[in-house]
């Protein structure tokens, strides 16, 4: 089963598709509406997941564009939305939206996902499993179960052996025997693969099973790693529903750290250009400018701000503007050190923050940036940019509004004297 996406913001892409995997279901991603209804045409989804706003049109729009296709008018339209407005919303389900979700709501979404990819499937599961069982009959009796519920497995007889394919493969589970042969037993295999996938980061769950069923046994395996032990011999429906259960949670572990990741860039990035936001640049630069006025390190900061960056909106259109704002931020990523912080701080303001670098030094690389932007022609449009350059002064207090004020003070300066223009602050 399969989703389709259609979201512009290449971050909450990432951020929603991980919330709909979660709930057992694949996607596609695409940023407009016309893709999506071009791909709808020659593929075939379970769910198509719209944002309210799209570059080309709105989710309403969307939606009655599949409602009117035979092929595609019983596919469920969930929207994704961040406006609560009642009439907005009363207006996308006219418009044959099936269900509305707030953006911030992915574990609603999950779960969503999850009871649709239940209903539309018979249940089978799915993951790889390194096994590892020195006895051929039993081996070949579970291996025949695991493989016909859907999971991939690997077969060692051995500790060693499967402490080696450890290292070379990615598992979701790990079932082992605790009497094996060999130079590792199976506390000393279990000992080896907790520690490796420590250092690993992965937490691969370990099951076990043995022939021993006493408490003391199964307290010592779970001391050394071990997430759950069965006793041999094993009972199939009791094996697959462990198996299932540590797998489940391993990968909702995996799908939450990757949300937490995806949630904190989004809080920090922004969506269109794919530089940091004004917040985390103040919260930056607050520390850089402590360990300038501390250490008399030199530190610079570059506004840049396109010229008649309005008149291009209104000339050519929001569509072509964003474009133009995603070329400058773009060349700028390319353009500037690793260690240098560039944002886009305000509309169509970009921030370049350079520490260890002299106001002298940031004017020629303001100077090389503005002969990039005025050659770049973005969207197929002739841009220039105006610059101001600042740099904290040894006297400084070390508050940042005081570079922000300076640099801005150029930016103004430059583009009241015609624009396509560096202007140091000194």
């Amino acid at each position: 089963m399969e989703g389709l996406i259609v979201e512009p913001s290449r971050t909450y892409q990432k951020l929603l598709s991980s919330a709909i995997e979660s709930g057992g279901l694949k996607t596609k991603q695409v940023s407009s509406g016309s893709e999506a209804l071009a791909l709808l045409e020659t593929n075939s989804f379970d769910l198509v997941f719209v944002a309210m706003h799209l570059q080309d049109m709105d989710a309403p729009r969307f939606s009655s564009h599949i409602r009117s296709n035979s092929q595609t008018q019983q596919v469920p339209i969930i929207m994704v939305t961040s406006n609560d407005d009642k009439k907005l919303l009363d207006e996308a389900f006219s418009a044959g939206i099936s269900e509305i979700f707030a953006k911030h709501e992915l574990d609603k979404i999950t779960n969503f996902a999850a009871q649709f990819s239940r209903k539309k499937s018979s249940g089978a599961m799915a993951g790889r499993i390194l096994y590892i069982e020195e006895s051929p009959s039993a081996a070949n009796l579970t291996l025949s179960v695991l493989t016909e519920n859907g999971f991939t497995v690997d077969h060692c007889s051995t500790g060693e052996q499967g402490l080696e394919a450890f290292e070379k493969n990615a598992y979701d589970l790990v079932l082992t025997d605790v009497m094996l042969k060999g130079k590792l037993n199976g506390y000393g295999t279990l000992k080896a693969i907790r520690q490796l996938d420590e250092n690993q980061q992965q937490s691969v769950p370990l099951l076990v099973f043995s022939v021993l069923d006493d408490v003391a046994h199964k307290v010592e395996l779970l001391r050394l790693g071990a997430a759950d032990y069965v006793t041999k011999p094993l009972i199939e429906e009791e094996l697959l529903a462990r198996i299932h259960t540590l797998i489940l949670n391993k990968q909702l572990r995996e799908k939450s750290a990757t949300q937490q990741h995806l949630l904190q860039e989004l809080a920090l990035k922004d969506p269109l250009t794919g530089l940091y936001n004004r917040y985390f640049l103040l919260e930056a630069a607050a520390s850089k400018m402590r360990e300038a006025t501390r250490h008399s390190i030199p530190c610079s900061l570059i506004l840049i701000n396109p010229d008649k960056f309005q008149w291009i909106n209104k000339q050519h259109g929001h569509t072509k503007g964003d474009a133009i704002l995603k070329k400058i931020a773009s060349l700028l990523t390319q353009s500037i050190r690793r260690e240098d912080i560039t944002a886009r701080y305000d509309g169509e303001e970009f921030a370049v923050l350079l520490s260890h670098c002299n106001v002298y030094n940031a004017t020629i690389i303001a100077e090389k940036l503005r002969k990039s932007i005025e050659n770049l022609c973005p969207a197929g449009v002739d841009i220039t940019a105006s610059f101001g350059v600042a740099e904290i002064m040894p006297d400084s207090s070390g508050n940042f509004s005081e570079l922000l004020d300076a640099a801005r003070n150029g930016v103004v300066l430059a583009q009241t004297s015609g624009g396509n223009q560096v202007i140091t602050h000194q």
